[in-house]
């Protein structure tokens, strides 16, 4: 599907809506004195900020960009510089249209650019997160419904791991990819599930059971995208695609006492309108998941040489993580251990198998109460199936890649954040003969808040 046309009436718009704005100010702008003239559209700025704010609208651009260098090991020794563009819309319906009451527009446009940084590595993990093919794509464009206090429903084009399968911890802060959507779920299926970098159309519904526990529940197209193609955006669907679909029971510990005001939340935990609280002490959860689309089986084949065909897959995770520590006389500043888990039907998924844990503390440093330092290891492990299938080629394979991290966030402001980050990768692709990998690098984000004038620095 193509969104060129639709784009070029959005900038337009876009572009007739900040003239406008500024206009008045402009207007009378050469009888004034250069100072005041600046004032003036600052104060004209600063008063449409004001105005979509109250009317519930959030606008939001973050720029992530990681410079990863392989300096052993591998495949060879480069840097790679890599990015994301995030535009982020973000619309209040009660505030907007109180007729509504409570519901929740979000539109996500998505820019990747840069080189990946694995092609040097050779991993399957992928040191980076954000590593994907240079285009430009709607990414996300959901409505969500508070149906009653209890009950929300989602529908539109939607990332199932921002709700799924996410710990706030590790999927804020880590790099890799496997500490942000286990490798065994986002390697799954033909094209994984709906996830960076590719979504479909789904829908999704949640239940607050108690006051603790919550089910939620996601029913997607089971081929986002095009694999064909992963340039621009996709919306294909098909009979063969079949369909993608997962439940998580999820059971919170919520905070007790202070919570320091505009405490900073990277990309991942911003976006209003998200399932996921974002302030709790402990959060435990198991899903499953399943496709009904066909898949060629790893290692049995038909007499005319084609692989056999499965219908259908299945897998499930476990993920668990705890503030087991708090600084006295803050509650913010904490110890954070985290573990994942998971499995995956080993006949059709390469991995069949995941196994992920670590620690983040906030705060460790005097004086930088925002800082995050993490540390973590990840593993994936090959199917049996798969390791057949490679046997049977001629090939020998590794049982399991482990990659370990260690990296440090730290706050400049609500606008920039710089991370150093190392990464150890123990099997690369699990292929025999290749030498462990040792990156260094570091992340930036950058991030602007349009719509509101109190989290603009």
């Amino acid at each position: 599907m193509k969104f060129r046309r639709a784009r070029r009436i959005l900038q337009s718009l876009w572009g007739l809506v900040l003239l406008m704005s500024f206009t008045p100010a402009l207007v009378n702008a050469e009888e004034l004195h250069p100072r005041e003239r600046v004032d003036g559209v600052l104060n004209q700025w600063k008063a449409f900020q004001s105005n979509m704010n109250d009317r519930g609208i959030l606008m939001e651009t973050t720029n992530t960009v990681d410079v990863l260098s392989n300096v052993s090991g591998g495949i060879d020794q480069k840097t790679a510089a890599v990015g994301d563009l995030d535009l982020l819309l973000t619309v209040d319906m009660k505030k907007l249209v109180p007729a509504l009451k409570s519901g929740t527009l979000f539109v996500y446009g998505l820019g990747t650019y840069g080189d990946d940084p694995s092609k040097h590595v050779g991993d399957i993990q992928a040191v980076s997160n954000i590593a994907a093919p240079n285009t430009w794509k709607l990414f996300e464009a959901w409505y969500q419904q508070n149906l009653s206090e209890r009950f929300s429903l989602l529908a539109g084009l939607y990332d199932v791991t921002s709700e799924f399968d996410v710990m706030m911890s590790s999927s804020e802060l880590f790099v890799n990819s496997s500490f942000g959507t286990g490798a065994e779920l986002a390697a799954s299926g033909k094209n994984g599930p709906s996830t960076f970098p590719a979504t479909s159309l789904g829908i999704r519904g949640q239940a607050i059971v108690t006051d603790s526990l919550m089910v939620r529940a996601v029913l997607t197209d089971g081929v986002p995208g095009d694999p064909d193609n992963p340039h621009g955006t996709h919306i294909q669907l098909s009979q063969d695609d079949g369909l993608f679909s997962a439940m998580e029971f999820a059971y919170y510990k919520f905070r007790e006492g202070d919570i320091v005001a505009g405490k900073p939340r990277r990309l991942t935990f911003r976006r209003i309108g998200r399932s996921a609280p974002l302030e709790y002490e402990a959060k435990a959860a198991i899903g499953f998941w399943g496709y009904t689309t066909t898949l060629d089986h790893l290692s049995k084949v038909k007499s005319s040489g084609d692989p056999s065909k499965q219908h259908g897959t299945y897998g499930m995770y476990g993920l668990a993580e705890y503030d087991v520590y708090h600084e006295k006389g803050d509650n913010d500043q904490e110890l954070t251990l985290f573990v994942r888990a998971g499995m995956a039907d080993p006949k059709v998924n390469r991995f069949s198998q995941y196994y992920g844990g670590g620690l983040v503390y906030t705060g460790l440093f005097p004086g930088r109460n925002f800082d995050q330092t993490g540390m973590g290891a990840a593993a994936a492990v090959n199917g049996k199936y798969y390791k057949r299938s490679q046997r049977q080629a001629g090939q020998s394979v590794n049982n399991a890649e482990i990659t370990v991290e260690v990296t440090h966030s730290i706050y400049v402001n609500s606008n920039l954040f710089i991370q150093p980050d190392v990464q150890y990768v123990l099997n690369p692709g699990t292929v025999p003969g290749r030498k462990n990998a040792f990156v260094l690098g570091v992340r930036l984000e950058f991030n602007f808040n349009w719509f509101n004038p109190s989290r603009v620095s």
